[in-house]
């Protein structure tokens, strides 16, 4: 019997808006695909190009910011909520920007698509941290889903976590467990995220910030 997966997400059920499903079929096959519909990776990612993912964009503030700033670089945004989606490829047209391409989909399945490393850099900026004990099975970050970004990168490319969520870190620390790990955001330069409303509010609330970054080799 096939064990069932556990989502990192649910999904409300609502009807998309008239203006984002105008939004979606616009940009379609363009920069916008649904990862379900995509059957080859080989025309969405050259390896000649620095490849940059960014897992949970949410509002889309800081990939933005990195594509407007990098335009040598290739951005790739995956996120499971439209909305999200939608507003971010309305302010990809406005600032007239053809380096981010956004994936409609789910974390794992689209690292499962990937039949080779091609990847620099993956972003996990504040992953959500299922605060109920009962949930804590949905968190996206494990052993198992390192592993799977580790055969997703690059040499020296590098995996990238934050979270403000103190018992999420110490799922982090026993998945990075047998990873090199620095904490200096410094590290990465232009790159460097913007800070989220995620991390400004655990600052007004006080709470720590907890950072991974790592190549993944042991």
């Amino acid at each position: 019997m096939l064990k069932r997966e556990v989502k990192s997400f649910i999904h409300a059920r609502s009807r998309t808006a008239k203006k984002d499903s105008e939004t979606f079929k616009e940009f379609e096959n363009k920069l916008f695909f649904s990862l379900k519909e995509i059957k080859n990776f080989d025309h969405l990612f050259s390896l000649n190009k620095t490849n940059i993912l960014e897992i949970g964009f949410g509002d889309g503030k800081n990939i933005l910011h990195q594509a407007i700033n990098n335009p040598e670089k290739n951005f790739y945004g995956l996120e499971v909520y439209q909305n999200g989606i939608a507003s971010t490829l309305r302010q990809i047209k406005l600032h007239n920007l053809n380096n981010i391409f956004l994936i409609y989909g789910d974390a794992r399945d689209f690292l499962n698509k990937l039949k080779k490393p091609i990847l620099d850099y993956i972003f996990i900026l504040f992953p959500d941290p299922w605060p109920k004990k009962k949930h804590w099975k949905r968190r996206l970050i494990n052993k198992d889903f390192l592993f799977q970004a580790k055969n997703s990168l690059k040499n020296k490319g590098q995996i990238i976590i934050r979270t403000d969520w103190e018992d999420y870190d110490k799922d982090l620390a026993k998945a990075f467990k047998t990873y090199e790990v620095t904490q200096n955001y410094n590290l990465l330069g232009s790159l460097k995220p913007l800070k989220t409303k995620y991390e400004n509010k655990a600052a007004q609330e006080g709470r720590e910030l907890f950072t991974y970054i790592s190549d993944l080799e042991n």
